[in-house]
């Protein structure tokens, strides 16, 4: 999609006043403030415990932004707001709250995955005339009021209370908060949503699934007959009816609230695309499935030449079989082994791995599950994907702790290969970074990291300025006991002091970043180690395992050929440029 056709889309969306409204600035620390102070009273009535409220207390939200997902099966493209939440001040209130209304819903409706679905809907035999349907709801999360969450709240208070201690009144005044802080940015403009929920804010799927069942329970006992079934994936809903009845179901689920609508989808020569799968009507009204892709997917899976671990490739490859497997009852094998052999192909897995793994399908071999000797509680983590290097330490680690288990994570995304369409969270609102100074006097550089967001640390280290400043002022030097105290803060001042430079804030740059606090120290050793010029003390890379020096001696030896080969690419543009201003002058 062209950039500018995409920014008409998402300001024709944000310029919907019946959805969003914008709003002069930026409401972040008003709902941080408000979302610590509900914190505050949950713990003071000991309705949670002091972990439980450090989890949800927030310190450094940011506002979050909004971008559009294109609707790829739909004419024209239309994009759904997505609204990252991460950031957001109650984004760990709202999940805390969302865990406690969906421990309390007990569907009869909902479809646990395609699998269970196949095995229920391939028992199913309709009466002599009924036809299949599915329904969807139009923008289910943005158009949900927030007068009917709080009805049915209070409507399911008896299960709700179960699991959870906080009054109603207390309960409800939080959901209402969790709905009321969902905002965004979108080309520096702040937008308040005022109708609905946000897809994005943790709350709003369960939100959705409350409403969705509080409707299913109004509406089924309205319909002039009894569906033989109703499952429901989300906002995807799929029921059998008297062909002649069409109308009135829509008019009833239609008639439920004015603002949540439906559409539909009727079945086409006896078949209903639903979920991954197509249910066929039989004859004698029973019915069958068949694996389903959408028309406007391209196929492409986990490719067999990707970077990814050879592993992954396999599983992907086993499970896209059972899934055509398992969920094509209307398919003869040879049926399946041609889709199978069609897609693979297409992701170019080698024709004999593809034959190996269908032979074992059909001859129902199943690889023999691990039983561990032991009974370890198992401790997961997650590496960084490196050829035959990963694969090493994982063999490594399965002989001599095996109670590790780790998985292969891709340092190579999709991600990558787009541009991104939000708006970029300036440098000094950014928190959990690695940061660097240089000085203003020499060549030396400051290396830091801060939990907190960058332009609070740089403030730390200017109040520090400040106070030597005014020292100084007063007569004091650098024997004196307040500059000696002074000077041992940070080595920043040490240096700042003892060599009488000043560092250049103006000019901080973010040399690494880190969503778990936990990484940092062991970053910054890094990053203190492989800098030349810095001033940090010595002490600050003792905590460095010595295994770790070649790792970082190569990480420096290759950011240095890029700097080099910059640097030589630099001087033949400036050659070149002179070259062709000598020649035209």
């Amino acid at each position: 999609m062209p950039t500018d056709e995409y920014k008409q889309k998402m300001l024709n969306l944000l310029t919907d006043d019946k959805t969003y409204l914008p709003i002069p600035r930026d409401p972040t620390s008003r709902y941080q403030r408000t979302n610590n102070e509900f914190v505050k009273r949950l713990l003071n009535l000991n309705l949670i415990d002091k972990q439980t409220a450090t989890r949800l207390t927030t310190y450094n939200a940011i506002c979050p932004r909004i971008y559009g997902q294109p609707k790829a099966h739909k004419p024209n493209l239309p994009l759904r707001p997505v609204v990252p939440n991460m950031t957001a001040p109650a984004y760990n209130l709202s999940k805390y709250i969302g865990k406690i209304i969906q421990n309390s819903i007990e569907s009869r409706y909902n479809i646990k995955d395609s699998f269970t679905f196949c095995d229920f809907i391939n028992t199913v035999t309709l009466p002599p005339d009924y036809i299949l349907i599915s329904l969807d709801v139009t923008s289910l999360f943005t158009s949900i009021p927030k007068t009917l969450v709080t009805h049915n709240i209070i409507k399911q208070w008896e299960k709700i209370k179960v699991y959870t201690n906080i009054n109603l009144d207390l309960f409800i005044e939080i959901v209402e908060f969790c709905i009321e802080s969902s905002y965004c940015k979108y080309n520096g403009q702040h937008f308040q949503q005022i109708f609905g929920t946000a897809m994005g804010n943790p709350i709003s799927p369960t939100l959705a699934d409350l409403v969705m069942e509080t409707l299913l329970d109004t509406v089924i006992p309205l319909l002039t007959f009894k569906p033989p079934f109703l499952k429901k994936y989300v906002d995807d809903l799929l029921l059998a009816l008297p062909a002649n009845q069409l109308n009135h179901v829509l008019e009833t689920f239609n008639s439920y609230n004015e603002h949540i609508q439906f559409t539909y989808e009727m079945e086409n020569n006896r078949r209903l695309p639903f979920l991954d799968m197509t249910l066929i009507r039989q004859e004698n009204q029973s019915i069958k499935t068949e694996w389903y892709m959408k028309p406007i997917a391209s196929g492409r899976f986990l490719d067999y030449f990707s970077f990814h671990p050879l592993h992954h490739k396999i599983n992907m490859a086993k499970n896209f079989i059972r899934r055509v497997d398992k969920l094509s009852t209307n398919l003869q094998n040879d049926d399946k082994a041609r889709i199978i052999h069609k897609q693979l192909r297409l992701n170019n897995y080698p024709k004999a791995l593809i034959n190996r793994l269908i032979s074992r399908m059909q001859e129902n071999i199943t690889a023999p599950q691990e039983t561990p000797s032991e009974n370890l509680e198992y401790t997961y983590r997650s590496i960084p994907y490196i050829p035959h290097l990963s694969n090493r330490i994982d063999k490594h680690l399965k002989n001599d702790y095996k109670h590790i288990r780790l998985a292969h994570r891709n340092i190579k995304t999709v991600k990558q290969l787009f541009t991104n369409v939000k708006d970029p969270i300036p440098h000094e609102h950014q928190s959990n970074v690695i940061y660097n100074i240089p000085c203003k006097d020499c060549s030396a550089c400051y290396v830091g990291m801060t939990t907190n967001m960058l332009k609070t640390r740089i403030s730390g280290h200017r109040t520090h300025y400040n106070t030597w400043d005014k020292l100084l002022q007063q007569g004091y030097n650098e024997t004196d006991t307040q500059i000696s105290t002074l000077k041992e803060k940070t080595a920043l001042m040490h240096h700042s002091i003892t060599q009488n430079h000043r560092f250049d804030f103006q000019q901080t740059k973010i040399i690494d970043r880190h969503n778990k606090p936990q990484a940092l120290p062991f970053l910054e050793i890094c990053h203190i180690a492989n800098t030349e010029n810095s001033i940090n003390k010595r002490t600050d890379t003792e905590g460095l395992n010595t295994i770790y020096a070649g790792i970082i001696h190569s990480i420096k030896n290759i950011n240095q050929n890029k700097t080099d080969n910059h640097d030589s690419q630099s001087t033949t543009t400036k050659t070149q440029s002179c070259t062709i201003s000598q020649t035209h002058p």
